[in-house]
């Protein structure tokens, strides 16, 4: 027992995210998980530690047992073809998403973001607004995909009237001009 009602409520918000996660799981059969391996109760390869966005994979395929526990992931993955006993709290997870997909088809659990992911976001937001700004100054349209280093997709996740959570998609990805951008699917989670 933890003794305090906020370690209670810590304890609940965990396994809503496991249970989430766990019907994702299930669902899609093959998941990455990202973590926030900056944090000290994250047991992964000292390799990887210190990465606030560690991507890995959950596969229904894989030899060993994935348990997704009301307070931690925890399976023997497969690190260059070394074995390592993982434990993955949950609240260092945020967020999980298809492999073959696009992350807004995935979940983010928005407490859970790290500081400087939230600040990187940020930041790319900034500099997206400038150039948007710049591009309007000089009477031309920016396409933002285009002028980023990496694709952003904005997701409503804050009360109304406050800003909303930017979600790194990845790399500069340039769609076909007769392309249409494809509507959100992810679902943020407070």
């Amino acid at each position: 027992m933890f003794g305090g009602i906020t370690d209670m409520s810590l304890s609940f918000a965990d396994a809503a995210k496991a249970k989430q996660l766990r019907e994702y799981f299930n669902r899609h059969g093959r998941v990455y998980i990202v973590v926030d391996a900056t944090r000290e109760d994250v047991l992964v390869p000292d390799h990887l530690r210190g990465d606030p966005a560690l991507r890995l994979v959950l596969n229904v395929r894989m030899p060993q047992i994935i348990r997704i526990h009301d307070d931690a992931v925890v399976s023997d993955f497969s690190f260059s073809g070394q074995i390592f006993s993982c434990c993955i709290p949950m609240h260092t997870i945020w967020a999980s998403y298809l492999p073959e997909g696009e992350l807004e088809q995935g979940i983010i659990w928005d407490d859970s973001v790290p500081e400087m992911i939230k600040a990187i976001v940020a930041g790319a937001r900034s500099a997206m607004s400038d150039e948007q700004a710049t591009g309007e100054e000089q009477g031309t349209v920016v396409d933002k995909a285009k002028a980023a280093p990496v694709s952003i997709a904005a997701v409503d996740s804050a009360p109304s009237g406050s800003a909303g959570m930017t979600v790194i998609e990845g790399g500069a990805k340039k769609e076909p001009a007769e392309k249409t951008r494809k509507t959100s699917h992810l679902r943020v989670v407070k």
